[in-house]
């Protein structure tokens, strides 16, 4: 998945057209929240016209399977149905509160797998951290081993519902579940996480210091709700060149001093040691991956 998935619902056939158009490296295609009742099987097909343009670029949110909260719908075993094939690039499993959610989630997406003859397990899971209830159980949720792979986000939108509290500029009322969801995959071998959308498309500083936010706690990236959002994100997470000539400079001097048999060393007064070379590599990677 991209840096800067965009979200889209399914229903909304123009919006689809234009993520097509505009060649998104990575389409979320909404059948959850962004999908009034009425328009689900619209948003169903919507969906599947998007994965044949699109083939492994599209992820797609689809709704639980049960409805444990005030807000949400429980036709999550008919968006599989609809959506599973060989094209699909992923899934989204919203509200996940529990372990056992997880699995029955997993179940379901394991019997459509079969029906549509996609191999079982090979369909990547995201899972959405954006309740209290799935904050709390958020390490018993990173243990569930599932076949597939599996990468958590978190959710600012639903949790500040859930909780019943405002959703700030600042995000500050979100800091600690934030910080928690990088924390934890890291601790059950997760790919890092994906952080939640920012939804004031006009207020491009905000949307800055949100991403930035982000990357400092450990995400990989920030889901998008609008083309024009993309830009700025990649921008925020994209390592810059003081980044990635700091890190060139570590790497360079660790191997400088491990070929003479020292270990931690100073450079321009930081010390360096072994995680500083590890993270220094990482940036390079990441440098060159988006070369």
């Amino acid at each position: 998945m991209s840096v800067a998935p965009l979200f889209v619902p399914g229903h909304m056939r123009r919006l689809c057209e234009k993520a097509v158009e505009l060649d998104i490296e990575t389409v979320l295609i909404d059948l959850e929240d962004a999908v009034p009742g009425k328009e689900k099987s619209a948003a169903r097909q919507g969906a599947v016209d998007m994965i044949a343009l699109l083939p492994g670029r599209c992820h797609v949110r689809v709704n639980s399977l049960a409805v444990t909260k005030s807000f949400g719908s429980a036709c999550g075993v008919e968006d599989l149905a609809a959506v599973m094939g060989p094209g699909i690039g992923g899934l989204i499993a919203p509200k996940i509160e529990t372990a056992d959610a997880l699995r029955r989630m997993d179940e379901a997406i394991t019997a459509a797998e079969r029906s549509a003859s996609v191999p079982a397990g090979t369909i990547e899971l995201g899972v959405t951290i954006e309740t209290a209830l799935g904050v709390v159980n958020l390490v018993d949720i990173s243990r569930v081993a599932l076949a597939r792979p599996m990468r958590l986000s978190f959710g600012m939108g639903d949790f500040t519902t859930d909780v019943g509290i405002e959703w700030s500029r600042d995000e500050s009322e979100c800091a600690v579940p934030r910080a928690l969801v990088p924390i934890v995959s890291r601790a059950a071998g997760l790919a890092r996480p994906r952080d939640s959308v920012f939804v004031n498309v006009a207020d491009e500083q905000g949307l800055r210091e949100s991403a930035l936010r982000g990357k400092r706690l450990g995400y990989a990236g920030k889901s998008a709700i609008h083309p024009k959002q993309i830009a700025i994100i990649k921008e925020v997470y994209r390592p810059t060149q003081d980044e990635v000539s700091w890190a060139r400079r570590v790497v360079d001097a660790a191997a400088e001093k491990t070929a003479l048999g020292e270990g931690a060393f100073l450079l321009d007064g930081k010390m360096i040691d072994d995680p500083i070379v590890v993270r220094a590599r990482e940036v390079i990677d990441q440098a060159m991956s988006e070369a």
